[in-house]
């Protein structure tokens, strides 16, 4: 990915929120409900063929959600931090 492009951003993130969902067991139905954003555009940000932009508030909004720190879903290198969480990024 080149990181001069703005898609980087966005691909990262949505593969963090989806792969923090799936940690939480929660499907992107429950997501939406505890959001109270719709099923399609979780599906959507979520989508590796879709590009769905989403602003600052909507993925702190999720991070809530999700229980996880805000941080965790665009910082550079989170490997320490899955660890911690038990997580192996490549099981999602």
């Amino acid at each position: 990915m080149d990181k001069d492009n703005i898609k980087h951003i966005y691909e990262r993130t949505s593969k963090r929120i989806k792969m923090f969902r799936k940690f939480r067991k929660l499907t992107q139905e429950q997501l939406s409900e505890a959001s109270t954003f719709s099923r399609g555009f979780i599906g959507n940000i979520e989508g590796e063929h879709t590009e769905q932009t989403f602003s600052l508030g909507v993925l702190y909004y999720i991070s809530l959600k999700l229980d996880i720190p805000i941080e965790l879903f665009v910082k550079e290198d989170i490997t320490e931090e899955l660890k911690k969480y038990g997580i192996e990024e490549k099981n999602f």
